[in-house]
């Protein structure tokens, strides 16, 4: 490099300007610094190029003589556009095109990123220049900086990890499951949409939260555990998912199973917890259970029923025959109560006869709200005036389903009469009906002392009943009803604030 050149060189590159009288300390330390600066300019991967205020090459580095393939003595004294073709051309100096004579005007840094087609490797470069405008050592000359970088490989990586940062956040966010994160101290980091949806929390209502906000006090036993992987902070899986109940918003509690992880992500340790609402496969293996248990007590009762009938119709035979040859009066009231005893048999063996046989539909297109109103006014009859409230709601059109209308019916004052027993000496019972799901939605609600929930777990079950009087075959004959018309039917009970029955019937 001549002196020249080893001039403008420490110029560009920034080197402070020595006075003839510094130090001989002073004028040491800016030759090391010399020294240094030369080995980066002549060592650095970036290609640089030094030009005058007359678009002149005053200096270059090996990278830049290399990617040209010439020597620095044919380079060094030429105009930039002469050597540099395809990056600038002679037309477009002094405009505002060229980024150095932006950088002569503005006499600021000035960065471009250009598109390079590059023929032998038959691809497309993105190529990043920087200019920056120097002043000349000792002089009022102006020169420009000018680095060149190769920016494809990094910005195609960076365009890689932004789509797969956007395809996860698109998985994230579209998953059907709750996901949620933790950071180290336990709070919630992220909550996606489909956790705000079961929870019924917006994220900012929950970030910075702990996970303790979804978990209910009865479940501490399955909290401690948590907790106590939580603090654990080793890499690894919950050993099995967590069965657990937690709360939405508005504080109704659902079950969910919980599985959780634990990772190190740049040294932060993260917990993801993904959480799945489990109430419909509850309640379909309730129903699935409810279906054997019914299965199993049918075949048994068809059987017993069988075999009790024919025994019955011998007995009550005789009996009437024995009756008409008694004179003795007490011995005719005994025959008599055992008349009455065999009735009572014989309604028994014909309510399990309805219990144990397939039902044969007769359906007709039906208005439910005008079979809630009959049921309402037949019910209503039986008692007193003022006794009970009975209250419809219904939809100002007429909801019609495909349905045996006297089986619904017999559903309907079942269930009817069992609220009107649970109320006792009077109260309200409501009965609604509403389209949803293609079909019709039956509420039922009383007002009276309720069911224990230990009881709802078996208020289908045959021959289980909480009355007084009655088999326990009622609503174990609405429920093989309402299954016989492809629907399902529900309750829902707390202990002195009443009970509520839901049955859907589809067909629409």
């Amino acid at each position: 490099m001549s002196d020249e050149n080893d001039k403008v060189f420490s110029s560009a590159t920034g080197m402070p300007e020595r006075a003839p009288g510094d130090e001989a300390a002073d004028m040491e330390g800016a030759g090391v610094s010399d020294l240094v600066l030369k080995t980066l300019f002549e060592g650095i991967q970036e290609e640089i190029m030094v030009v005058d205020a007359d678009f002149v090459i005053r200096d270059a580095n090996p990278s830049f003589l290399r990617r040209l393939r010439l020597p620095k003595e044919q380079v060094i004294g030429r105009k930039c556009y002469e050597v540099a073709s395809g990056f600038c051309s002679e037309q477009a100096c002094r405009t505002d095109v060229c980024h150095l004579e932006r950088a002569r005007k503005s006499d600021q840094r000035v960065e471009v990123v250009n598109r390079v087609f590059d023929a032998r490797r038959e691809r497309m470069r993105e190529i990043v220049r920087l200019v920056y405008p120097v002043r000349g050592q000792g002089d009022a000359s102006r020169y420009f900086v000018q680095i060149t970088r190769d920016e494809t490989a990094r910005r195609q990586l960076v365009r890689r990890v932004k789509a797969s940062q956007r395809k996860f956040r698109i998985i994230l966010e579209t998953a059907t499951d709750a996901i949620l994160s933790l950071h180290a101290d336990q709070r919630i980091i992220h909550f996606n949409d489909a956790a705000c949806r079961l929870f019924g929390y917006s994220r900012r209502e929950v970030l910075g939260k702990e996970i303790g906000l979804f978990i209910p006090p009865q479940q501490a036993e399955d909290y401690h555990e948590l907790k106590r992987f939580l603090s654990a902070k080793r890499p690894k899986h919950l050993r099995r998912p967590l069965s657990l109940s937690v709360l939405r918003k508005g504080g109704e509690s659902f079950p969910v199973e919980m599985g959780i992880s634990y990772q190190l992500i740049e040294g932060e340790p993260t917990y993801t917890a993904i959480l799945r609402d489990i109430s419909e496969k509850r309640q379909m293996e309730k129903k699935l259970l409810q279906n054997e248990r019914l299965a199993a007590v049918g075949q048994t009762v068809a059987q017993v029923a069988h075999e009790i009938k024919n025994p019955l119709m011998i007995i009550g035979g005789f009996s009437r025959q024995i009756r008409e040859t008694l004179s003795d009066e007490k011995a005719v009231r005994k025959l008599d109560l055992i008349f009455e005893e065999i009735g009572r048999l014989e309604r028994l063996v014909a309510d399990l006869g309805d219990f144990t046989k397939q039902y044969r539909l007769v359906k007709k297109p039906t208005d439910i709200n005008s079979l809630l109103k009959e049921v309402a006014g037949v019910m209503s009859a039986l008692h007193p005036p003022g006794t009970f409230r009975f209250v419809l709601e219904e939809e100002t059109e007429p909801l019609t389903i495909l349905c045996d209308p006297d089986k619904v019916k017999q559903v309907l004052l079942n269930i009817v009469g069992n609220g009107l027993e649970a109320m006792g000496e009077g109260g309200t019972l409501k009965l609604s009906a509403r389209r949803g799901r293609g079909g019709a939605r039956i509420e039922i609600s009383d007002t009276g002392r309720g069911i224990p929930e230990g009881d709802l777990e078996r208020i289908f079950e045959p021959f289980y009943t909480t009355r007084h009087k009655g088999l326990g075959l009622g609503l174990s004959i609405c429920f093989k009803l309402v299954e016989a018309h492809g629907g399902d039917i529900s309750v829902s009970s707390h202990p002195g604030q009443g009970t509520t029955f839901s049955i859907f019937l589809p067909g629409v």
